[in-house]
């Protein structure tokens, strides 16, 4: 499934109902046994600027008052992180360009980022007298490092696609026009897979991540189980039998 943020006016920063739709979109998705994955990406200069903070915007009233969009302790922002981190399909951000703050945040959820050679990124959030959010103060470290995350957050200085790329925040780097065609080549390669078994592999990642070994060796077999009872499992011995590519199309 292809989504676009399409606020470019507003280089695509989190506000009117762009949350909203996003999410609607992730559900929709993740309940669709014909989606196999998720590419995301922005029009215009920026794939997502963060907070809306132009006085119509959504920012203005979550400086004003905190807790103006929160229903729970993790606010909007951060049921939407949760729910693309959660999408159970995997994830692709196609960074067009800017991509800084929250927008970086959501970003960073992403199992896979494929980044123009005119993103950027920047966490931005400290010289807005602004603490991080959208989950990005957990991210980051794990993308970059502690060091490389606190220099990011303390300076909120620009990173380049060639360097990001260098740092680990993004897998590939590769020319404007070719971005969108190359996120979705890589979509289609991953929708060729067999689902149960890529969606054990995904939650499997994010099992990992804190885990100890014992606990990760336990999840695994328990997630192996599941995929040798799956039809999709015969399906890949009998195309190794038969010496052919496994269809995986009617699972």
């Amino acid at each position: 499934m292809l989504i676009r943020f399409n606020r470019p006016e507003r280089m695509n920063a989190m506000g009117g109902t762009l949350l909203a739709e996003l999410n609607a979109a992730f559900t929709e998705g993740r309940l669709d046994d014909r989606v196999r994955a998720f590419v995301v990406t922005g029009e215009g200069r920026a794939w997502c600027a963060g907070a809306d903070l132009a006085p119509d915007g959504m920012g203005s009233g979550r400086v004003a008052n905190p807790r103006a969009n929160q229903l729970d302790d993790i606010g909007d922002v951060g049921r939407t992180v949760l729910n693309l981190y959660n999408a159970g399909k995997p994830t692709i951000a196609a960074v067009n360009g800017v991509c800084v703050g929250g927008g970086f945040g959501l970003c960073s959820s992403f199992d896979i980022r494929i980044a123009s050679e005119q993103a950027r990124f920047s966490t931005i959030f400290i010289k807005r007298a602004l603490a991080p959010d959208c989950g990005l103060s957990w991210f980051l470290p794990r993308l970059v490092g502690g060091e490389k995350a606190a220099e990011m957050f303390y300076t909120a200085r620009m990173v380049n696609a060639d360097e990001a790329l260098q740092m680990g925040i993004v897998s590939k780097v590769v020319p404007h026009d070719q971005l969108l065609d190359t996120a979705m080549g890589a979509a289609l390669t991953m929708a060729k897979n067999p689902p149960t078994a890529l969606s054990y592999t995904r939650k499997a990642l994010q099992h990992s991540v804190g885990a100890t070994l014992l606990d990760q060796l336990e999840y695994e077999w328990t997630n192996q189980r599941a995929c040798l009872a799956a039809g999709e499992f015969q399906e890949g011995v009998a195309a190794f039998r038969e010496k052919r590519e496994p269809d995986f199309s009617g699972f």
